[in-house]
């Protein structure tokens, strides 16, 4: 009986090896896009959050134009709505700056009172203060640092002349910063009022940049109908953190009786916007309003204690877990573009981080080369 003739082995698909000279060009390239993103920043960030801002105010565009509005006259109705809640809302924290500035002399005078009966120390008990525990812990420490230090070996003393302090720099630079910033908002606000003039303009053009061909066309419609998606999920997702926040901390301060809380939770829910920084800000504002109130570290801690704790379930609960659903993206991804872009630009690289990354991955799903990344960057 004849053997049967045996099928030829099927060789396993091999990856070529990248050459020295590609990885070599690879990594210039990359540190070439890396050195141009961070030089451009002050360009291209008022850019992306006036895209960022659109996408924001579109909804209230699209239901005053409902109301039988043109679309120019519903863009400046919006204007207009928010530049009133911008101003009441400015009125609210100035009041709330006059107060601290107002009750200032009287916490100083507060803490000075405390530091002198500390330092009299007519009761054992009072010796136990904080104020106390801290001064004997550094007057220990001063006495530890003067015991080890060497003794000076002749009693020349020298004489060293400091820089006279000016504080017209110091304001200089702080106005410098100032101008800055607001040459970028006024920016970004007439952009924004121009990319919500053109509507669909803008798309219509990227389609016509595809080129003729019609699977290109289709092609880049899809990924524009995502990107709008999954941006759109990501606000709404950011909204309802911030009032998250907001009532939280607000009913903390309710209940430590501290005044004003709705402000507060107002405050603590509109810095969670920033990662990082912004709940960082809002923990101290509160714990700084609740000292100035009370002149007690006792109830300055739970109040700062309990903004915190809501700042922490907040960070590693409630915000990986509504971003990641909005956006498609997993808590790494998420927790890595905020590291990236916050080093890359700063506080506005914290603000754009997960909208760009959303981008990202609504693009690399589309286009095959880069479905590597998508599945990389997805849940």
């Amino acid at each position: 009986m004849d053997e049967a003739p045996s099928s030829p082995a099927v060789e396993a698909p091999t990856i070529a090896p990248m050459s020295l000279r590609g990885l070599a060009a690879t990594i210039v390239f990359g540190s070439g896009a890396l050195f141009v993103l961070r030089e451009a920043g002050a360009f291209l960030t008022p850019i992306l959050l006036a895209v960022l801002l659109a996408y924001a105010l579109e909804p209230f565009v699209a239901a005053f134009a409902r109301c039988r509005l043109s679309r120019p006259a519903s863009v400046v109705v919006t204007y207009v709505v928010v530049a009133l809640a911008l101003i009441g809302c400015a009125r609210v924290v100035g009041r709330q700056a006059t107060a601290f500035v107002n009750e200032l002399p009287n916490t100083v005078a507060a803490i000075k009172a405390a530091a002198l009966r500390g330092d009299r120390g007519a009761e054992p008990a009072d010796r136990s203060g904080t104020i106390q525990n801290l001064q004997s812990a550094a007057a220990n420490l001063q006495a530890t640092v003067d015991g080890l230090a060497p003794a000076p070996r002749d009693r020349v003393r020298r004489v060293a002349i400091a820089d006279p302090f000016d504080v017209r720099d110091y304001v200089l630079s702080a106005w410098t910063g100032v101008v800055a910033m607001g040459a970028q908002l006024l920016m970004t606000a007439v952009l924004t009022f121009v990319l919500l003039l053109g509507g669909d303009r803008l798309r219509v053009k990227l389609v016509d940049l595809a080129g003729p061909r019609f699977d290109r066309q289709i092609l880049t419609i899809d990924v524009i109908r995502l990107i709008d998606r999954q941006i759109q999920r990501y606000l709404v997702a950011r909204l309802a953190i911030s009032l998250i926040v907001c009532a939280a901390t607000a009913a903390a301060m309710w209940w430590l009786g501290v005044r004003q809380p709705l402000v507060l939770g107002a405050i603590a829910g509109v810095l969670n916007v920033l990662p990082f920084i912004g709940p960082t800000i809002g923990v101290a504002a509160c714990a700084v309003v609740t000292f100035i109130q009370f002149h007690s570290v006792e109830t300055t801690l739970a109040a700062g204690g309990a903004a915190g704790l809501v700042a922490v379930l907040e960070g590693n609960l409630i915000t990986p877990w509504l971003t990641s659903r909005a956006g498609e993206l997993n808590t790494v991804a998420v927790f890595v573009s905020v590291l990236f872009w916050g080093w890359m630009w700063g506080v506005w690289g914290l603000l754009l981080a997960v909208p760009i990354m959303i981008a990202i991955k609504a693009a690399a799903d589309h286009i095959e080369p880069l479905q590597a990344v998508g599945e990389l960057l997805g849940r």
